[in-house]
């Protein structure tokens, strides 16, 4: 039995791989590196099942044979022959790549023969199909209102996705919006984004309105000025490394960062030049170290930095 894994969003590699394990009741997988095993050693492993072995789940990583530009020159026609439509033997391969090369009829035909999985990072329209998928599957039922809400402040982390499902479905299978604010923990990306265009079109009591949300939810001042300087960081690196001739997804693994929270940023980095970015920097610089040192009062001291970063 083949299943095929491609993406780019690790996270969601690792969840189907860890569902494809409860499925077929595995509690140990071979893991093999296509880049550094030799062909030969994973074709040994697949050929040593006895019928008197327990199940066997074998994980190739690095599937380059997959894609467009393949870098391990395996065969794959010797997977083919070795597919076998029983659980005994499960093989997993994962390619970091958006599409299956199918052009190569070996690609397409080992594809014919897999349950084929697309882990790519989650946008706007794949993260609701997302909730629902996971609140179905632990029996929930969401209406419109409270399924907006948790879309519009969950995020775009699937791993984080889950884990807040899972909490909110033990409290109740039917949640209320008044339920989600009780017990899911907002992603704070989503207002770091809004906070940093609100500082940027200048607009001081939007700014301050999202400020005022976070210390409701008791974040520090320190820690909020933390999260808008990472942000605005992160969108300077990105303004920089676009401008150099980087595409998004080499931003991405350069950066270490997730693609999406790359093409969203991407976008935002448009509107500002590198100096702008820059200037906002060290001023936050300068306000962090005031904080950390009590030469001004956090909150107050706050108010009185967005006056001084509106005025710059």
């Amino acid at each position: 039995m083949n299943y095929i894994l491609h993406g780019t969003d690790t996270s969601r590699i690792e969840q189907r791989m860890e569902a494809i394990k409860r499925k077929h009741d595995i509690q140990q997988a071979l893991d093999f590196d296509c880049q550094q095993t030799e062909q030969a050693m994973i074709l040994h492993e697949m050929d040593s099942l006895s019928i008197f072995d327990e199940k066997k789940m074998i994980v190739l990583h690095h599937c380059t044979f997959l894609a467009m530009k393949d870098t391990t020159k395996y065969d794959i026609e010797a997977f083919i022959k070795r597919t076998d439509a029983s659980d005994q033997l499960i093989m997993v391969f994962c390619a970091d790549c958006e599409k299956l090369y199918e052009r190569r009829k070996t690609v397409k035909k080992l594809a014919s023969l897999s349950t084929v999985y697309a882990c790519m990072p989650l946008d706007d329209q794949s993260r609701r199909s997302f909730v629902i998928e996971k609140a179905k599957a632990k029996g929930m039922q969401l209406d419109r209102q409270t399924l907006d809400w948790i879309c519009s402040r969950i995020g775009y982390d699937s791993l984080h996705i889950e884990s807040e499902i899972e909490k909110l479905s033990i409290y109740s299978k039917k949640p209320t919006v008044a339920d989600c604010q009780q017990l899911i923990t907002p992603e704070p990306t989503d207002n770091i984004f809004k906070m940093v265009d609100a500082l940027f079109s200048r607009n001081a009591l939007l700014l301050l309105s999202y400020y005022r949300n976070f210390r409701q939810q008791n974040m520090e001042p320190v820690a909020i000025v933390a999260l808008l300087a990472g942000q605005i960081r992160f969108l300077f690196q990105v303004h920089v490394y676009l401008e150099s001739g980087k595409s998004q997804a080499e931003i991405a693994k350069i950066l270490h960062a997730h693609p999406y929270r790359v093409k969203i940023n991407a976008q935002r980095a448009q509107n500002f030049t590198s100096q702008e970015l820059m200037d906002q920097l060290v001023l936050l610089a300068t306000f962090d170290q005031e904080m950390k040192r009590g030469q001004v009062d956090k909150d107050d001291g706050f108010e009185q930095f967005v006056l001084k970063m509106l005025e710059a």
